[in-house]
Protein backbone atom coordinates (compact mmCIF):
# COMPACT_ATOMS: atom_id res chain seq x y z
CA UNK A 1 0.00 0.00 0.00
CA UNK A 2 1.31 3.62 -0.91
CA UNK A 3 0.26 6.90 0.65
CA UNK A 4 1.10 10.38 -1.10
CA UNK A 5 3.25 11.74 1.41
CA UNK A 6 4.14 15.61 1.13
CA UNK A 7 6.17 18.07 3.47
CA UNK A 8 4.70 21.64 3.71
CA UNK A 9 6.22 24.82 5.22
CA UNK A 10 3.34 25.89 6.25
CA UNK A 11 3.05 29.77 7.09
CA UNK A 12 5.41 30.49 4.73
CA UNK A 13 6.45 30.87 0.88
CA UNK A 14 9.66 30.18 0.40
CA UNK A 15 12.07 26.91 1.71
CA UNK A 16 13.70 26.72 5.24
CA UNK A 17 10.72 28.94 7.15
CA UNK A 18 7.14 28.63 8.73
CA UNK A 19 6.10 25.21 10.47
CA UNK A 20 7.43 22.57 8.36
CA UNK A 21 4.30 19.32 8.41
CA UNK A 22 3.97 16.47 6.99
CA UNK A 23 0.75 15.74 5.08
CA UNK A 24 -0.82 12.19 4.00
CA UNK A 25 -3.88 12.01 1.86
CA UNK A 26 -6.05 8.62 2.68
CA UNK A 27 -7.87 6.31 0.61
CA UNK A 28 -9.19 5.01 3.83
CA UNK A 29 -8.79 5.49 7.38
CA UNK A 30 -6.20 3.80 9.02
CA UNK A 31 -5.96 2.49 12.60
CA UNK A 32 -5.00 4.92 14.97
CA UNK A 33 -1.84 2.96 15.75
CA UNK A 34 -0.91 2.95 12.27
CA UNK A 35 -1.50 6.57 11.81
CA UNK A 36 0.87 7.19 15.43
CA UNK A 37 3.68 4.69 13.79
CA UNK A 38 3.69 7.05 10.66
CA UNK A 39 3.97 10.44 12.46
CA UNK A 40 6.69 8.37 15.02
CA UNK A 41 8.81 6.84 11.94
CA UNK A 42 8.68 10.27 10.18
CA UNK A 43 9.48 12.56 13.28
CA UNK A 44 7.81 15.62 11.91
CA UNK A 45 6.86 18.12 14.56
CA UNK A 46 3.52 17.44 12.84
CA UNK A 47 1.79 14.96 10.45
CA UNK A 48 -1.50 15.63 9.00
CA UNK A 49 -3.96 12.58 8.02
CA UNK A 50 -6.80 13.35 5.71
CA UNK A 51 -9.80 11.39 4.08
CA UNK A 52 -12.88 12.80 2.15
CA UNK A 53 -15.83 12.12 4.67
CA UNK A 54 -18.20 13.80 1.60
CA UNK A 55 -17.65 15.33 -1.47
CA UNK A 56 -17.93 19.17 0.48
CA UNK A 57 -15.54 18.00 3.90
CA UNK A 58 -12.56 16.49 4.68
CA UNK A 59 -11.89 14.21 7.87
CA UNK A 60 -8.73 15.65 9.61
CA UNK A 61 -6.52 14.22 12.44
CA UNK A 62 -3.24 15.55 13.44
CA UNK A 63 0.16 13.59 15.08
CA UNK A 64 3.29 14.68 16.93
CA UNK A 65 5.77 11.84 17.36
CA UNK A 66 3.94 11.12 20.70
CA UNK A 67 0.46 11.81 20.31
CA UNK A 68 -2.78 12.50 18.68
CA UNK A 69 -3.31 16.37 18.71
CA UNK A 70 -6.69 18.17 19.21
CA UNK A 71 -6.34 20.82 16.96
CA UNK A 72 -3.83 22.44 14.94
CA UNK A 73 -3.85 25.58 12.79
CA UNK A 74 -0.77 25.26 10.73
CA UNK A 75 -1.48 21.35 10.30
CA UNK A 76 -4.85 22.55 8.80
CA UNK A 77 -3.33 25.53 6.86
CA UNK A 78 -1.08 22.58 4.57
CA UNK A 79 -3.44 20.58 4.57
CA UNK A 80 -5.78 22.78 2.32
CA UNK A 81 -2.40 23.87 0.34
CA UNK A 82 -1.60 20.22 -0.87
CA UNK A 83 -5.24 19.94 -1.55
CA UNK A 84 -5.71 22.98 -3.92
CA UNK A 85 -2.12 22.07 -5.69
CA UNK A 86 -3.02 18.29 -5.75
CA UNK A 87 -5.87 18.97 -8.19
CA UNK A 88 -8.59 18.31 -5.11
CA UNK A 89 -10.79 21.57 -5.28
CA UNK A 90 -12.59 21.21 -8.34
CA UNK A 91 -13.23 24.78 -8.81
CA UNK A 92 -13.98 25.29 -5.40
CA UNK A 93 -11.37 27.48 -3.46
CA UNK A 94 -12.34 26.63 -0.13
CA UNK A 95 -12.32 23.22 2.37
CA UNK A 96 -13.88 22.18 5.18
CA UNK A 97 -12.95 20.15 7.89
CA UNK A 98 -14.07 18.03 10.57
CA UNK A 99 -12.28 17.16 13.40
CA UNK A 100 -12.27 15.90 17.02
CA UNK A 101 -11.58 19.94 18.05
CA UNK A 102 -14.53 21.18 15.92
CA UNK A 103 -15.25 22.39 11.95
CA UNK A 104 -12.46 24.71 10.33
CA UNK A 105 -12.08 26.42 7.17
CA UNK A 106 -9.49 27.37 5.30
CA UNK A 107 -10.06 29.26 1.91
CA UNK A 108 -7.92 30.46 -0.98
CA UNK A 109 -7.52 34.28 -1.14
CA UNK A 110 -5.76 36.89 -3.51
CA UNK A 111 -2.11 35.80 -4.14
CA UNK A 112 -2.15 32.50 -3.15
CA UNK A 113 -3.01 33.24 0.54
CA UNK A 114 -4.96 31.10 2.59
CA UNK A 115 -7.22 32.01 5.11
CA UNK A 116 -7.76 29.85 8.18
CA UNK A 117 -11.36 30.30 10.40
CA UNK A 118 -11.63 28.50 13.50
CA UNK A 119 -13.59 28.78 17.06
CA UNK A 120 -12.80 31.51 19.11
CA UNK A 121 -10.99 29.36 22.15
CA UNK A 122 -12.54 29.91 25.41
CA UNK A 123 -9.46 30.69 28.71
CA UNK A 124 -9.95 31.45 32.41
CA UNK A 125 -7.61 33.94 34.49
CA UNK A 126 -5.48 31.68 36.74
CA UNK A 127 -2.50 32.69 39.40
CA UNK A 128 0.77 31.57 37.61
CA UNK A 129 2.41 28.11 39.61
CA UNK A 130 5.67 27.23 40.82
CA UNK A 131 6.38 24.92 38.54
CA UNK A 132 5.10 27.42 35.65
CA UNK A 133 6.81 29.91 36.55
CA UNK A 134 10.34 28.18 37.32
CA UNK A 135 9.82 26.16 33.62
CA UNK A 136 9.64 29.48 32.07
CA UNK A 137 12.05 31.30 33.80
CA UNK A 138 9.94 34.37 34.43
CA UNK A 139 7.44 35.52 36.13
CA UNK A 140 3.98 36.36 33.82
CA UNK A 141 2.01 39.63 34.27
CA UNK A 142 -0.91 37.91 33.22
CA UNK A 143 -2.15 33.88 33.02
CA UNK A 144 -5.12 32.19 31.56
CA UNK A 145 -5.57 28.59 30.81
CA UNK A 146 -8.05 26.93 28.46
CA UNK A 147 -6.71 24.21 25.89
CA UNK A 148 -2.98 25.86 26.39
CA UNK A 149 -1.75 28.09 28.91
CA UNK A 150 -1.30 31.55 28.15
CA UNK A 151 1.28 34.03 29.83
CA UNK A 152 1.26 37.39 28.79
CA UNK A 153 4.22 39.71 30.08
CA UNK A 154 4.71 43.06 29.94
CA UNK A 155 7.97 43.03 27.32
CA UNK A 156 8.94 41.67 24.08
CA UNK A 157 12.30 41.59 25.46
CA UNK A 158 11.22 39.53 28.18
CA UNK A 159 9.61 36.58 25.70
CA UNK A 160 12.22 37.13 23.07
CA UNK A 161 14.81 35.59 25.94
CA UNK A 162 13.23 33.05 27.99
CA UNK A 163 14.75 29.60 27.47
CA UNK A 164 12.44 27.32 29.22
CA UNK A 165 12.89 24.35 31.19
CA UNK A 166 10.66 21.40 28.83
CA UNK A 167 11.40 18.66 31.58
CA UNK A 168 9.43 21.17 34.14
CA UNK A 169 7.02 22.40 31.16
CA UNK A 170 6.03 18.42 30.38
CA UNK A 171 4.23 18.61 33.83
CA UNK A 172 2.12 20.71 33.81
CA UNK A 173 -1.71 20.06 34.63
CA UNK A 174 -3.60 19.57 31.34
CA UNK A 175 -2.74 22.02 29.16
CA UNK A 176 -1.66 21.23 25.33
CA UNK A 177 1.36 23.64 25.74
CA UNK A 178 2.18 26.92 27.02
CA UNK A 179 2.15 30.25 24.96
CA UNK A 180 4.28 33.10 25.77
CA UNK A 181 2.69 36.73 24.40
CA UNK A 182 3.82 40.50 24.50
CA UNK A 183 2.67 43.48 22.94
CA UNK A 184 5.51 44.31 19.58
CA UNK A 185 7.58 47.04 20.41
CA UNK A 186 8.32 47.23 16.47
CA UNK A 187 5.42 48.81 14.91
CA UNK A 188 5.17 46.36 12.01
CA UNK A 189 3.48 43.86 14.65
CA UNK A 190 0.95 43.79 17.05
CA UNK A 191 2.18 41.13 19.26
CA UNK A 192 4.86 38.81 19.57
CA UNK A 193 4.21 34.86 20.74
CA UNK A 194 6.24 31.81 20.91
CA UNK A 195 4.79 28.31 21.93
CA UNK A 196 6.29 25.67 23.97
CA UNK A 197 4.96 21.74 24.04
CA UNK A 198 6.99 19.49 25.44
CA UNK A 199 3.86 16.95 26.30
CA UNK A 200 3.41 16.62 22.42
CA UNK A 201 6.67 16.07 22.25
CA UNK A 202 7.33 19.66 20.29
CA UNK A 203 9.87 21.82 22.94
CA UNK A 204 9.33 25.01 20.68
CA UNK A 205 6.82 25.23 18.03
CA UNK A 206 8.10 27.23 14.84
CA UNK A 207 4.91 28.81 13.30
CA UNK A 208 1.54 28.00 15.22
CA UNK A 209 -1.94 28.49 14.22
CA UNK A 210 -4.39 27.44 16.86
CA UNK A 211 -3.10 29.42 19.34
CA UNK A 212 -4.38 32.19 18.37
CA UNK A 213 -7.61 31.11 19.09
CA UNK A 214 -6.83 32.49 22.36
CA UNK A 215 -4.36 35.49 21.10
CA UNK A 216 -6.71 37.05 18.69
CA UNK A 217 -9.24 37.27 21.43
CA UNK A 218 -6.84 38.90 24.01
CA UNK A 219 -5.10 41.76 21.91
CA UNK A 220 -8.49 42.43 20.74
CA UNK A 221 -9.74 43.23 24.22
CA UNK A 222 -6.62 45.04 25.00
CA UNK A 223 -5.92 47.05 21.28
CA UNK A 224 -9.15 46.89 20.16
CA UNK A 225 -8.37 45.71 16.87
CA UNK A 226 -10.05 43.54 14.71
CA UNK A 227 -7.12 42.93 12.46
CA UNK A 228 -3.67 42.88 13.76
CA UNK A 229 -0.24 41.14 12.76
CA UNK A 230 1.71 38.70 14.94
CA UNK A 231 5.34 37.54 14.75
CA UNK A 232 6.60 34.09 16.50
CA UNK A 233 9.87 34.72 17.56
CA UNK A 234 11.24 31.04 16.93
CA UNK A 235 14.02 30.44 14.91
CA UNK A 236 11.79 29.56 11.46
CA UNK A 237 9.03 32.08 12.48
CA UNK A 238 7.20 34.18 10.55
CA UNK A 239 4.49 36.94 10.47
CA UNK A 240 0.34 36.20 10.57
CA UNK A 241 -2.19 38.47 9.78
CA UNK A 242 -5.46 37.55 11.53
CA UNK A 243 -8.11 38.85 12.90
CA UNK A 244 -11.70 38.49 14.57
CA UNK A 245 -15.65 38.26 13.86
CA UNK A 246 -18.54 37.60 15.92
CA UNK A 247 -18.04 34.06 16.26
CA UNK A 248 -14.22 32.87 14.99
CA UNK A 249 -11.10 34.56 14.57
CA UNK A 250 -9.31 33.80 11.31
CA UNK A 251 -5.36 34.04 10.34
CA UNK A 252 -3.56 34.23 6.72
CA UNK A 253 -0.47 33.13 5.44
CA UNK A 254 0.83 31.56 2.80
CA UNK A 255 2.01 27.53 2.38
CA UNK A 256 5.36 25.92 0.53
CA UNK A 257 5.30 22.70 -0.93
CA UNK A 258 9.05 21.50 -0.14
CA UNK A 259 8.81 18.05 -0.80
CA UNK A 260 6.26 15.03 -2.46
CA UNK A 261 6.47 11.29 -2.28
CA UNK A 262 5.26 8.45 -0.97
CA UNK A 263 5.11 6.56 2.06
CA UNK A 264 5.05 2.28 1.53
CA UNK A 265 2.88 -0.07 4.21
Amino acid sequence: MKVPYYIVNAFSKISFSGNPTGVCILEDWLSTDDLQKIASQTQMAETVFLFPSDSKQWSIRWFSPLVEKDLSGHGTLAAAHILLEEGFSDGNQAFNFSSCGGRLKVEKRTEGILRLEMDILKARSCVASPLLVEGLGAYPDETFVGMDCLCVFSDESIVRELQPEPRLLKRIGSARGIIVTAKSYDSKFDYVTRFFSPRLGVDEDEVTGSIHGLLVPYWFKKLGKVEMRSKQLSPRGTSVICGIEESFVWIEGYADTFLRGEITL
